[in-house]
């Protein structure tokens, strides 16, 4: 018997991505898929429609109902898996985000936390630049925050955003945190990048492999995962605005004035709006790890280490192609459309 089968819809430009679902793989390959680990479309103007499966432990790609070989991904990691919707609600102004850890979590949990209950934040004295050690958060301690209702949810005129970042940038900002500074290294020796990393594959391969509708969340592996398996973007990513943004203060510049422009549209007042862009300007939390010295360490491995890019490539390749991030620092094969069948 099939499994069901996720259709991702792609755009030409992989600038949004939206989902519909067929009863079973049957119905688009006439054959009994044994183990379903995702259809990956492509919408072309020119080429149709590309489906991407794991078909017997072998990846095999359906063009137009014709079955053609896809090599080249069969041991990355998948896209797609639903593994941590850690989502915030702020709503009496029809507004969602969701917290992607090692991707601005901390900003956008103050954030939201400050939309949701403005008083009560301000009364804390909260600034979002605090860490997670150095204050809580009255917001988490209420269940509604992290819970949108079905009505909020199917509300045509729900906004939702995330923050999103280079996927290895964001990679070596978990290990220099989790492994560096607090010493969980998956059991690899401290600064060990190439075990490090060949762990973190493992771990990942493992839950995509065999996940199977399990609810049990890793949190390192929360950390690690592609930026794809959070926010149930598995289910409904083009339904949210994603703000590239990272660590640096520069680099926030156009994702605060994007962010201002859609809590204007959901009715925010101006003096809050105000409040947000400027607190998203003028610091950085103090476990902010872009400038340190162990980074410039880091970068310099990845550069340098094939075996260390390898496995990063196989790791977070997919992430490149659902989300508009440059490829400009991948390998020259991964900054092709290698996957993709030529044309007759």
């Amino acid at each position: 018997m099939a499994s069901e089968a996720h259709i991702f819809l792609l755009s030409e430009n992989a600038e949004y991505m939206r989902m519909a679902t067929v009863d079973t793989v049957e119905e688009r390959s006439g054959k009994n898929i044994s183990k379903y680990c995702c259809i990956f479309l492509t919408i072309s103007a020119c080429l149709g429609i590309y489906g991407f499966f794991n078909f017997q432990n072998e990846y095999t790609i359906f063009v137009n109902g014709k079955i053609v070989n896809f090599t080249g991904v069969e041991d990355f990691v998948p896209p797609f898996v639903s593994y941590y919707p850690n989502l915030f609600v702020a709503p009496e102004h029809k507004l969602i985000s969701c917290g992607i850890p090692k991707s601005m979590s901390q900003l956008a949990t103050s954030i939201m936390c400050l939309l949701y209950d403005e008083d009560s934040f301000i009364q804390e004295n909260l600034s979002f630049n605090d860490t997670w050690a150095t204050t809580s958060r009255k917001c988490l301690e209420d269940p509604e925050f992290q819970k949108p209702s079905q009505q909020l949810l199917n509300d045509p005129d729900t906004v939702r955003f995330a923050f999103i970042r280079d996927p290895i940038q964001r990679f070596v900002s978990f290990y220099l945190n989790k492994c560096v500074s607090f010493g969980g290294c998956f059991g690899c020796a401290e600064k060990n990048l190439r075990c490090f990393v060949r762990k973190t594959y493992k771990v990942l391969k493992n839950i995509s492999d065999y996940r199977h509708g399990s609810k049990d969340v890793d949190v390192m592996a929360v950390h690690a995962a592609p930026l794809s398996w959070m926010c149930n973007f598995d289910k409904e990513l083009g339904k949210w605005d994603l703000l590239m943004i990272g660590s640096d203060l520069e680099e926030r510049k156009s994702s605060t004035l994007h962010l201002a422009n859609i809590l204007k549209r959901q009715g925010f007042k101006d003096s809050l709006v105000d409040k947000i862009k400027k607190d998203m300007s003028i610091g950085e939390t103090p476990h902010g790890t872009h400038k340190s010295s162990h980074r410039q360490e880091a970068e310099r491995q990845i550069r340098e280490d094939p075996y260390i890019r390898d496995l990063l490539h196989k790791i977070y390749f997919f992430d490149y192609v659902v989300f508009p991030f440059k490829r400009d620092e991948l390998d020259k094969k991964y900054q092709t459309n290698f996957w993709r069948v030529p044309e007759n």
